[in-house]
């Protein structure tokens, strides 16, 4: 087997799988893997999600400190005795680190078995030891030919035992070579560890999937109890109101019946008493006699108020409430956390795949649960994974959403990052189904699919509707993607509107070049506030939001970039004197992407300090536009290069990928001065065609 301390290192010992260079402050994560100190401090900035990021070549879940900085891993001490070596052969370094104390020494010594470096006087402690009387040593100011040091043809001058000299270099390779295997036969727990640790994670996920599965099952249940005892409960109250109206109606008629009778004998009692009154003992007539019994007579023949209908209350229904229902709850519950083995066999699982994949953009399959039988079924808490693991064995799906139509039936929709061809893995409850050949993602071929209306600036939101500053009817106009007019806003205040961002709670933010004013619109499209009232800005352009939901402005008249909180404070200006024509920019990654039309570049800028970072660009780019982040990574420079309007596309550190969009005109898929780009949550992508006065979308 190779020996890298017999000779001169191989490349990839010395190369970070991470960034491609030679390692700088190579450090191990605990998976053993080794990356230098800024890939990893990257890594933890970039791509930590819950405090932890995946080791780029094992995906082992690797912790990340508050501080975000990986410095504290252990150093590599290995790979650092490499790089000294290599140094040292091609003579681009007169000092090396002594393995013990760390420190950076011109006079040092290197010793063959330890594989290490040692200045004098820890060179001193180690040939105290008795185990280190046979190791071979040589200082470096006595070292001539270094490849013949490293093939064992050179004598040291110096050194801690005579004995060494009659060590021959085939002993040292066999000494070696027996410790590289006992080092293989090492480290194979330390793999079987790793496995299983793997094995853990995916457990724990599906535990974690299993708590949120019964945790959704049993709200569900209750709410559906909810409903069912709340319309049994409307139920029951119509009942009672619709007795209470009968009652009531038959209470309101008897009153009635009594109401005219008490009329008609208070009448008869008057009457009679009038004629007493008027009648004396001497002049009683017998006909007055005769009128007053005729009164009396009425009175018997009015009915007897006792027998009159009437509703006794005591009579009504009353509720009597259900013991069975509330016994049963208090003894069985609204359900059972037993333990069931999942009736769904990986194996027997199918999966259909709706359409070919494409880089950026949303893809979808369909995953069908069966038993062992092979018929559909369907278990509450099955797990559906989904993974596509590129040449560079990586995962390169993103924004997975798993639908599940609670049939068996699962929708996996999904963005790959990357094309090129990939191994699907489609697993279920951490088993994976069946075997599928390597799937080929296409690159973006960025043709136009729809044409629209007359734009400046753009923005989409997550149910892709698409907002258009229209610069000439001074408006905003709403679309949703396939190019229907949804509405428009905004008429009487916005003043040649040009930038337009919207933030997490639908406010919508709208540059007025017009009036060097930043208008404020809620999600309807009504005038909120004035978040800047102009006095600062001046031919304001692009506009966009950072992390913190801070306001980013092109003050294009000003040749900077002004931050300003969501109610208008200035916050901070960057920029000022490094800009000719600001004209669109976005934060991404804590760095703000400025596209500088007259510089013909775009330049990237700290955004914690504001301090230039790098730059590109330049001609072959021509005049940069809008700017925007596709679902991949990649930044869009919408640009002007003579008469080829066009999209280029970009990593983040400046290097070309593609173009897209024809030459300048008018045809479909030709440009003529493409103002902004944004893109859709399918990772569709929208142009502004200004003078075409249009958008075009780009699959």
């Amino acid at each position: 087997m190779d020996t890298p301390n017999l000779g001169l290192p191989k490349r990839e010992e010395i190369t970070c799988p991470q960034c491609n260079n030679i390692y700088t402050n190579p450090k191990q994560l605990p998976c053993l893997h080794v990356l230098c100190l800024e890939c990893l401090n990257d890594l933890a900035t970039t791509s930590a999600q819950n405090d932890k990021f995946k080791c780029p070549i094992c995906q082992i879940e690797v912790h990340v400190p508050e501080s975000r900085s990986m410095e504290n891993l252990p150093n590599c001490l290995h790979v650092n005795n490499l790089l000294d070596i290599l140094a040292i052969k091609e003579h681009h370094a007169s000092s090396v680190t002594c393995v013990n104390c760390d420190q950076t020494v011109e006079e040092a010594s290197y010793c063959f078995h330890c594989d290490r470096f040692w200045c004098q006087a820890c060179l001193n402690a180690h040939n105290v030891l008795k185990e280190n009387k046979l190791h071979r040593v040589l200082a470096l100011k006595e070292i001539g030919d270094f490849e013949d040091v490293l093939k064992g043809s050179v004598t040291p001058v110096a050194g801690p035992s005579s004995e060494q000299k009659d060590h021959s270099s085939e002993d040292m390779t066999a000494i070696i070579n027996d410790i590289s295997c006992r080092l293989d036969a090492a480290r194979e727990p330390s793999r079987k560890i790793t496995s299983c640790i793997h094995v853990l994670e995916e457990n724990t996920r599906l535990v974690d999937y299993r708590s949120r599965t019964n945790k959704e099952h049993i709200q569900r249940t209750v709410s559906s109890l909810i409903l069912t005892v709340q319309q049994k409960e409307q139920e029951l109250v119509a009942e009672v109101e619709n007795q209470t109206m009968k009652a009531k109606e038959q209470l309101e008629k008897s009153k009635g019946e009594l109401q005219e009778q008490l009329k008609k004998r208070e009448q008869f009692v008057s009457q009679i008493e009038a004629l007493i009154q008027r009648s004396t003992i001497a002049g009683f007539l017998p006909s007055t006699k005769l009128i007053i019994d005729e009164l009396f007579e009425g009175l018997q023949e009015l009915e007897d108020p006792d027998m009159l209908s009437t509703t006794e209350w005591k009579s009504l229904a009353m509720f009597a409430k259900n013991k069975e229902i509330f016994q049963s709850l208090q003894s069985l519950g609204i359900g059972d956390l037993a333990t069931k083995e999942t009736t769904t066999e990986a194996n027997q699982c199918s999966v259909k795949w709706f359409q070919t994949a494409t880089a950026g953009l949303e893809a979808e399959i369909e995953v069908i649960t069966r038993n062992s039988e092979g018929k559909q079924c369907y278990c509450p808490g099955d797990y559906i994974n989904l993974q596509l693991i590129s040449t560079q064995d990586r995962d390169t799906v993103t924004e997975t959403k798993i639908t599940d139509y609670t049939d068996g039936s699962y929708k996996i929709s999904f963005i790959p990052i990357e094309g090129g061809h990939h191994l699907p893995t489609i697993q279920v409850n951490g088993e994976t189904v069946g075997g599928f050949p390597p799937l080929l993602i296409k690159e973006r071929s960025f043709l136009p699919e729809d044409t629209l209306k007359q734009p400046w600036g753009v923005t989409v939101t997550e149910k892709s509707e698409i907002f258009v500053t229209d610069l000439q009817s001074n408006r905003i106009v709403i679309f949703n993607e396939a190019g229907k007019f949804i509405r428009s806003f905004g008429h009487k205040l916005a003043k040649n509107p040009t930038g337009i961002c919207i933030n997490s709670k639908g406010m919508i933010f709208v540059a007025n070049r017009g009036n060097d004013k930043i208008l404020l619109f809620n999600a309807k499209g009504e005038y909120v506030t004035t978040v800047h009232n102009g006095g600062l800005l001046k031919q304001p352009r692009g506009i966009s939001l950072d992390s913190q939901e801070n306001l980013l402005v092109c003050d294009t008249g000003n040749k900077c970039i002004r931050f300003f909180s969501p109610n208008g404070s200035i916050l901070k200006t960057i920029g000022k004197g490094g800009l000719q024509f600001p004209f669109d920019c976005l934060c991404y990654n804590n760095k703000v992407f400025v596209s500088d039309r007259d510089a013909q570049l775009v330049k990237v800028f700290s955004q914690s300090n504001g301090r230039i970072l790098y730059e590109f660009g330049g001609k072959s780019l021509g005049e940069p536009l809008g700017l925007a982040m596709d679902k991949t990574g990649h930044l869009l420079v919408s640009g002007i290069l003579s008469n080829s309007h066009r999209v280029y596309v970009f990593t983040l550190d400046g290097k070309f990928v593609t173009k897209y969009g024809g030459s300048f005109g008018g045809g479909l898929g030709q440009l003529n001065t493409p103002t902004s780009v944004s893109v859709l949550t399918n990772g569709r992508i929208v142009v502004c065609d200004c003078r075409n006065s249009r958008l075009q979308v780009f699959a």
